[in-house]
């Protein structure tokens, strides 16, 4: 008897340390699922939308998983490619928009079939998960070389509040089957509305 009428108790606490562990539960009642920050997604398995560095400006949606994602493309329409192979390829976290919690700054690497070709974007995600921008297109940093620059998936970083991309530029000796071979440091920082280049 005294069993029985300790059970609905034991329960109730239960429930609170569940909470409790759960950090704050009570809190979120009442307001949908809560929101993973940016920073502490698996940015090797979740949902992104590219443009494929502007291949597709309505943008793809793409579901990773282990860092790699095939999605199929409508043939039937310019620039009538089969599918897209897109493969995250580096990442970063700190606080780019000033809110004081850490953004997350992700490389995708983006592949038309059929095709030879790779096209990089970075996108930047807020602390919230939403997307706030992509850096500018390395196509906007190529100048008079033979192809744009690459970026060093190792060499992304945020530093006092800027995205900071180490690439390769292609010199005059460079060409496509051997890369680029010309260290470059490029810096953004985002204004609320874009990518601002800081100059060096």
């Amino acid at each position: 008897m005294s069993r029985s009428g300790t059970a609905p108790f034991h329960g109730r606490a239960v429930v609170a340390v569940a909470c409790l562990l759960l950090a704050g539960c009570a809190a979120g009642e009442g307001t949908g699922a809560a929101r993973v920050p940016a920073a502490a997604v698996d940015r090797l398995n979740t949902t992104y939308t590219l443009t494929c560095d502007g291949v597709v400006p309505e943008g793809l949606r793409v579901v990773v998983e282990e860092g790699s994602a095939r999605i199929s493309a409508d043939a039937r329409r310019p620039p009538h490619y089969q599918y897209y192979d897109v493969h995250v390829r580096g990442a970063a976290t700190g606080d780019v928009d000033g809110d004081g919690a850490p953004d997350a700054v992700v490389l995708l690497e983006c592949s038309p079939q059929p095709s030879n070709g790779i096209l990089q974007e970075v996108e930047l995600l807020s602390s919230t998960g939403e997307l706030l921008g992509t850096l500018p297109s390395p196509r906007s940093l190529q100048g008079d070389a033979l192809l744009p620059p690459e970026y060093d998936p190792d060499g992304l970083s945020v530093q006092d509040g800027e995205i900071v991309a180490e690439m390769a530029a292609y010199g005059p000796g460079d060409f496509h089957a051997s890369g680029p071979s010309v260290p470059v440091t490029v810096r953004w920082r985002f204004d609320g509305e874009g990518f601002v280049r800081i100059s060096p």
